[in-house]
């Protein structure tokens, strides 16, 4: 059996290739207020995480906060936390973070609606490269 398969067997979500994701990320604590923190460019979204580019480095189990925004919907102050990050050869970094729902804020159903909402948003965009219409 073929392991590219097998691989996409396992993903419970689909994920969707769309840059219209604009995610702004900041590290918890002290350091997230003194220090730069990056917009990143979506490269990819799941209900489970994303994945994006940016110009700063993350590392593996490094606590990130997440503002996610696509049209008319916005999210702020997700938990999330990064589960593999590499440079690129243009020196940009690609960082995959999971969304920390074991934590009970990340619990509430207004923010599982949003993510919802935001899923529809860009499966929406995949489907049809024109903006949707709220009719």
């Amino acid at each position: 059996m073929n392991n590219d398969s097998n691989f996409e067997e396992r993903r419970k979500y689909q994920r969707y290739d769309r840059s219209d994701l604009v995610i702004n990320v900041a590290r918890p604590g002290l350091a997230g207020v003194l220090g730069f923190n990056p917009r990143g460019k979506c490269l990819n979204f799941s209900l489970e995480g994303l994945q994006f580019g940016s110009q700063q480095p993350f590392q593996a189990g490094e606590k990130v906060i997440l503002d996610l925004c696509v049209a008319d919907i916005t999210l702020k102050e997700l938990n999330g936390m990064v589960v593999k990050s590499h440079q690129e050869d243009d020196g940009s970094w690609c960082t995959g973070v999971r969304l920390c729902f074991d934590q009970r804020r990340m619990q509430d159903p207004h923010i599982t609606r949003k993510l919802l909402q935001i899923e529809d948003k860009l499966r929406c965009a995949q489907i049809y490269p024109y903006p949707c219409s709220e009719s």
